[in-house]
Formats: C-alpha cells, sequence, structure tokens
C-alpha cells in the first residue's frame, strides 16, 4: 500500500514538473489504467471543493448577503430563485449536492470533452485512437485537480493544466506540436463561434420583434 502511494505521487508530481518524460511512460497504459489514477484524484478533489465551497456559501455574512440580494431581485428573476435556494441550504446538504455535482461533472465532462478534443485531434493528424486523447486530459488536468478547490490557486491549477494538456497530446497521440496547438485552438474556437452566432441570432430576433411591436402600435 506504501508503495503504491509512494508511485502515486511520484506521478503526479511528473505529470506537473516532467510531463513529457511522464507522458512518454503512459503511452502504453490503458483506460483503466488511466482511470484508477484519474478517479481518486478527482474523489479527493470533489471533497475539498464540496467542503470550501460550502462553508463559504453558508457563511452567516455571505447568506446575508444573498438574501439581502434576493430580496431586491423580483421573484421571477432566475437568479434571485438561486440565491434564494443557496440561502436555504446548511453546509452538510449544500456540500453534498457540490461534492456529487463535481464527482459527476468530472467523469461526464472529461469523456465529453476527450471526444470533442479527439475530433480535432484526429483532424490534424492524430491517429493513436480515443483513448489517448482522454489520457491525456484526464493525466493532464492533474495540476487543476490538486490546486482547483483552494481559492485564488484555482485559477493558477487552471492554466497550469492547459498548458500540460497539449504535451500529452503531443506525446500521446505523437502530433507535431503546431498541429496540437491548431487542434486545441479549433476545439475551443468553434464552440465559441456557435455559441455567438446563437446568441447574436437571438438578439437580432428579440430586436425584430420589438421592432415588429413598436411599428404595430405606430399603426
Amino acid at each position: 500500500m506504501k508503495r503504491r502511494e509512494t508511485k502515486m505521487w511520484e506521478r503526479i508530481e511528473g505529470f506537473m514538473f516532467s510531463p513529457s518524460v511522464t507522458f512518454r511512460a503512459s503511452k502504453g497504459e490503458t483506460f483503466s489504467d488511466a482511470l484508477k489514477y484519474y478517479v481518486p484524484l478527482l474523489v479527493i478533489f470533489s471533497v475539498l471543493f464540496a467542503v470550501v465551497t460550502a462553508a463559504i456559501l453558508t457563511n452567516s455574512m455571505v447568506l446575508g448577503i444573498l438574501t439581502g440580494i434576493s430580496g431586491m431581485l423580483p421573484e421571477a428573476c432566475p437568479v434571485g430563485l438561486l440565491l434564494t435556494i443557496l440561502g436555504q441550504f446548511n453546509m452538510l446538504t449544500l456540500g453534498g449536492g457540490l461534492f456529487i455535482g463535481a464527482l459527476m461533472g468530472g467523469i461526464i465532462g472529461i469523456l465529453i470533452l476527450g471526444i470533442w478534443v479527439h475530433i480535432w485531434a484526429y483532424a490534424f493528424g492524430g491517429r493513436r485512437g480515443l483513448t489517448q486523447t482522454i489520457k491525456a486530459l484526464m493525466y493532464g488536468s492533474t495540476p487543476f485537480l490538486i490546486f482547483g478547490w483552494i481559492p485564488g490557486l484555482d485559477i493558477i491549477g487552471a492554466i497550469w493544466a492547459i498548458l500540460v494538456i497539449p504535451t500529452g497530446l503531443i506525446e500521446l497521440q505523437e502530433m507535431y506540436s503546431g498541429r496540437t496547438i491548431l487542434a486545441l485552438i479549433f476545439a475551443l474556437v468553434v464552440p465559441m463561434i456557435i455559441a455567438g452566432a446563437i446568441a447574436a441570432a437571438f438578439v437580432l430576433s428579440m430586436l425584430e420583434g420589438a421592432y415588429s411591436f413598436s411599428y404595430a402600435i405606430k399603426i
């Protein structure tokens, strides 16, 4: 057991500080091996994230602010409703919900993100299979899982993970660095363009409706 814990810590240190070498050494590992590494870290992260976040949100001062803000908003406002609901939770129930959300989101999210990133990795030359892409994301998320539950350091963990993940794709998918960066840029930009187009269409439809309404009133 002690040997296994030591190996786990060495891998964490490797993915954070020597990612190229560590990713290269993990090339022959299976999806099951990646899960055995990722899931325990995700569970620990989810517990710590839930405890810290619930403690902050259930703080008497924070609850007072939430209650005050929710009282200033219309009853039908989703934000006001959410703040009111948060104000009714105690630390245990809120923490439990946050834990389940973080755990399930981390498992389902990494799989969906892996499929999406793999589409672009494949388009730019990655031919080593979907498993390698998901492994790159699981292993590459190590810095965020270590620091992401700490307010203030969560941003550092996220940026660190973003810098590590391309190395994982380069090593595991055996892609050139330039193609890897392009694949990740497309994976990020395309959803932003789609979301922007949907938002623009919604705004235009609202403006058109408002114009039609004002025109009908004038007539």
